[in-house]
């Protein structure tokens, strides 16, 4: 597996190392000051060698490996402390405090210049072994410390306080506080959607045309600022998707070899950005598809050769940007999935007439079911049916949909599309008689009008074909108890076709009313469990506007074809 491009990780790296330095100098002074009390602190000391060991790791990663072993000769003086090997005398911190002055000149030279290799051989007697503690007559004479290790530091290193007056770029903020500048930016947008519809309105009643040329420049300036405002917050909450990405390698690796597998892991699309509340959520479920591709996917390196594919199995990790969404691949090129022996497995759960009525895409998605499982024998990482379970449930609950497409022999590619944020969001209007509801655009898949007589039915359900799959039909007006509107001056009707993990649905609505971003708001307690209502936003003109739950309301079986029980 080929190493990963940590270049642009340096700055963040800098920044923690400098708070590890800072807190080694800040220990090394209390210790100082606690000198002559005859007793360590043992906790404020483990709590520094944890600090240590988190910066060594972080050099190790990043390929600083003279870094990395001097920070482990640090570590390694600290612990003799710990251990009561070595007592703590006035020359032993002095020893330390030079240390800590020479590791933060090679910190510096790494910001300076992140290809450079600060050499520490020249410092390395700063941790020679100490001299058992010095007996009455060998102690130091007041105003005569004893001489120490003569450091080999640079004339740069040598001004070891210019930190002091060094500046940083970067500000660490609390999440919450950005969360409630997002609340702020929110609320501009609903006061902004309020302003055009003034500005609408004013036009429609008023003739006087300079008065509505301001009102109108003053409505489009707000908007843009607003607009710059929103995705300015925006940006501060994105993190890149390499955080997730650089977790899966050593996983990869240990259980490839486990399974006797050779797997290679690549990543693309690294530096696309996500929102740090998807971010938190989006490894469980890459995790389990991983762990799916390893176990199932990537077949054993006999099994290849036989099959005249290249010993080394593939799989990889890929992301990019669409619109306001954000498509995530996790693909391999093993075994691919076996239709056959999916629907073999199904007769437990559907009829066979069920399963041939049923498309190639809607078998596949079989595999996202609860319990479901191809596999001949449970592992310790899958065979049990829980993980693509876990999968759809979390990218569900994201706003998002996950797919599978599959060729036996060829491999496998699952496909996520995530919305890049939960908090502002873009929606479909769409109406049902008089009332008006929004649809999440990430769940809305496509729109469609049709005759009437397009309209079948299957189990009192109405269902369409469209392309290879049945769609189930759903009224909204039915739905909701609104006075439908029928069809249009055409006679077609409108029908949004919307998705939550594998699944698709349409619903039928008497108009679509256009694109509108919104702030979701949360419906009070008081209200009750609204099914197949995720929150409210609040329109222009003051109107509140439900938003629909297609995640919840699947799930309610309100939408949702009935599956045989499972005995």
């Amino acid at each position: 597996m080929e190493g990963f491009d940590t270049s642009g990780l340096v700055p963040e790296y800098i920044e923690d190392a400098k708070g590890h330095l800072d807190k080694l100098d800040s220990v090394l002074l209390d210790l100082e000051k606690d000198l002559g009390a005859g007793e360590l602190d043992v906790e404020m000391v483990s709590d520094l060698l944890g600090s240590l060991h988190t910066l060594k790791g972080n050099s190790g990663m990043m390929g600083f490996t003279t870094l990395q072993q001097y920070v482990h000769q640090l570590e390694g003086a600290l612990k003799t402390l710990l251990e009561g090997s070595m007592p703590l005398t006035g020359d032993f911190l002095q020893r330390l405090f030079d240390a800590a002055a020479v590791l933060r000149a090679g910190i510096e030279e790494v910001e300076a210049d992140p290809l450079s290799t600060p050499d520490f051989s020249g410092d390395a007697e700063l941790f020679a072994s100490e001299e058992p503690a010095p007996g009455p007559a060998e102690k130091e004479v007041k105003g005569q410390p004893s001489p120490r290790p003569k450091m080999s530091a640079s004339p740069e290193r040598s001004d070891s306080f210019k930190y002091i007056g060094a500046k940083s770029n970067i500000l660490k903020v609390d999440f919450e506080r950005l969360d409630h500048l997002l609340n702020l930016a929110g609320e501009l947008v609903i006061h902004r959607t309020k302003l055009a519809e003034v500005d609408r309105v004013f036009k429609e009643k008023y003739r006087d045309k300079e008065v509505s040329a301001d009102l109108s420049e003053a409505a489009e300036l707000i908007n843009k600022a607003t607009s710059d405002l929103q995705e300015a917050i925006m940006k501060v909450r994105m993190l890149p998707i390499s955080q997730v990405f650089h977790r899966f390698p050593r996983m990869v690796r240990d259980l490839s070899r486990e399974r006797g597998k050779e797997i290679n892991l690549t990543f693309s699309g690294e530096g696309t950005e996500l929102d740090k509340t998807v971010i938190d959520e989006i490894g469980e479920p890459l995790l389990h598809l991983i762990r799916n591709s390893i176990d199932h996917g990537i077949e054993t390196q006999g099994d290849r050769s036989r099959k005249r594919k290249s010993p080394v199995g593939n799989i990889s990790l890929s992301a990019a940007q669409e619109g306001n969404h954000i498509v995530i691949t996790v693909s391999d090129d093993g075994a691919g999935l076996d239709i056959d022996m999916i629907k073999a497995k199904a007769l437990s759960w559907y009829t066979e007439e069920e399963l041939a009525a049923m498309g190639r895409d809607n078998i596949l998605n079989l595999i996202f079911e609860a319990g479901f499982t191809t596999a001949k024998e449970v592992s310790e990482i899958s065979g049990r049916g829980v993980g693509l379970d876990v999968v759809k449930k979390n990218v569900a609950g994201l706003g998002g949909m996950v797919e599978v497409k599959s060729e036996k022999d060829k491999g496998t590619t699952f496909t996520i599309k995530l919305p890049l944020t939960l908090a502002i969001i873009s929606s479909l209007l769409v109406g049902a008689g008089a009332e008006v509801f929004a649809l999440p655009l990430s769940s809305v898949v496509e729109s469609i009008r049709l005759q009437p007589e397009e309209l079948k039915s299957v189990n009192n359900r109405e269902v369409i074909k469209l392309r290879e799959r049945v769609l189930p039909l759903v009224r909204l007006s039915s739905l909701f108890g609104c006075h439908a509107g029928g069809t249009d001056a055409g006679g077609r009707m409108y029908v949004v076709v919307v998705g939550r993990a594998e699944k698709r649905i349409g619903i039928i609505v008497d108009r679509l009313m256009g694109r509108q971003e919104i702030v979701i708001k949360s419906l009070d307690e008081f209200v009750g469990d609204a099914e197949g209502i995720a929150g409210a936003t609040i329109m222009g003109d003051g109107k509140v506007v439900l938003i629909l739950d297609i995640s919840g309301m699947i799930d309610k079986n309100l939408i949702k074809a009935d599956r045989r029980s499972v005995h």
